[in-house]
């Protein structure tokens, strides 16, 4: 549409100039036949032919094809002036025969110096109307950037919140899954009383609460509005929560599960939000694991560390700068976890939550012994 509206105006605009070129030389050619007596009177590129009943009088240097006679001899018998377009070797000439009295005057424009202006014209247009293009995509394109510019976060924060809900429900669904799965199978044997069965049924319960706070959680992180609400909580208790609800996942992989914890742990965080960050870290571990997972929680000066450490095969060293990136997979599962499939978002989301409560989460092969440890480390309340 853009070059279409161009090439309009570049049209109509070399139309005008070629009108208003033909008038003007329409006029003075009018002007030299209604006032020249004799031809040494002409300007200097107009040449003049002046017929009367003594003879012909012509301009030095007349180019070849002129005078022409026929339009002489019409105007001379008709008194009608007659213009024309002539052609003669490559040039255009503008003629105009006229009567005046007992004379005809025939007058010529060599019209070759109009037409290099009009060549002029339109490869200034030309360039003109490229240089107009080249600009207007240009500007097209920032207008459109910015124009689906929002449109374009829209949809990725959309994707961001189905990859991230996705992948923070299915840990959670599969330790209840696994739960539930133990639950029924002491309920169907006949062995459990009701008093034993009791504590199961409130993990059950404890772990359907915190899948509706990790769905919270997701929609505020979602909702540039208002950030989640901020609750002082001792870590430890979060940590000791979690690995309760993924003992039974634990020793269905034949793992050893633990969490120790030492001094004062208290932070002000996101309760659903850090709950998913330890979550996502023993699951991660327990991915990796081949016999034991461990969780500390320490105090170390201003900070909460909560650090989770597995045996497995530890982690290559180039892979440990981007393991927190998102979709990036940090290391092979153990041969018991291989069949889950890893979308690497659980230690990216580890990494925002730190980041969201002003900590860090760091990743390092354990010294000494085989396996890796992970590290969320937040401020401590005071």
């Amino acid at each position: 549409m853009i070059v279409t509206c161009l090439l309009a105006v570049a049209l109509v605009q070399w139309l005008l100039v070629e009108r208003a070129s033909a008038s003007a030389a329409h006029a003075r050619l009018a002007d030299v036949t209604g006032s020249i007596d004799k031809p040494a009177e002409a300007p200097r590129d107009v040449f003049v032919t002046i017929t009367d009943a003594h003879g012909t009088l012509s301009s030095v240097h007349l180019p070849e094809g002129f005078p022409v006679q026929q339009d002489i001899d019409a105007v001379r018998r008709t008194g009608i002036t007659r213009s024309r377009s002539l052609s003669v070797d490559g040039h255009e000439y503008l003629i105009r025969t006229e009567r005046s009295g007992s004379r005809v005057i025939q007058a010529g424009l060599d019209r070759q110096p109009d037409e290099d202006e009009s060549r002029r014209l339109i490869a200034g247009l030309l360039w003109a109307g490229l240089f107009g293009v080249v600009l207007a995509a240009l500007m097209a394109y920032w207008l459109a950037r910015r124009a689906v510019a929002p449109m374009a976060d829209t949809i990725a924060l959309q994707r961001r919140f189905v990859a991230d809900a996705s992948h923070e429900l299915r840990t959670p669904l599969t330790l209840l899954s696994t739960r539930v799965q133990l639950l029924s199978r002491r309920v169907k044997s006949g062995q459990s009383s009701p008093a034993d069965l009791s504590g199961d049924i409130d993990g059950v319960l404890a772990d359907t609460h915190n899948l509706t706070g990790i769905l919270d959680e997701l929609l505020i992180a979602v909702d540039t509005r208002e950030d989640a609400a901020r609750e002082i909580r001792d870590i430890a208790i979060l940590a000791a929560e979690v690995v309760d609800s993924a003992q039974a996942e634990a020793r269905s992989r034949g793992l050893d599960l633990s969490v120790r914890a030492e001094g004062v742990t208290t932070v002000a965080a996101s309760i659903a939000a850090l709950r998913r960050a330890i979550v996502a870290l023993v699951d991660n571990a327990l991915d990796h694991a081949d016999h034991r997972v461990e969780v500390r929680v320490r105090r170390s000066g201003r900070q909460v560390i909560l650090e989770v450490q597995d045996d497995g095969p530890g982690i290559s060293p180039d892979l440990i700068p981007r393991m927190f990136d998102r979709f990036a997979t940090s290391r092979a599962p153990s041969e018991h976890a291989a069949a889950r499939r890893h979308y690497g978002l659980g230690l990216a989301l580890v990494s925002e939550v730190a980041s969201a409560h002003g900590g860090r989460v760091t990743a390092a092969n354990n010294v000494g012994e085989p396996g890796a440890s992970i590290s969320l480390a937040l401020p401590a309340h005071r």
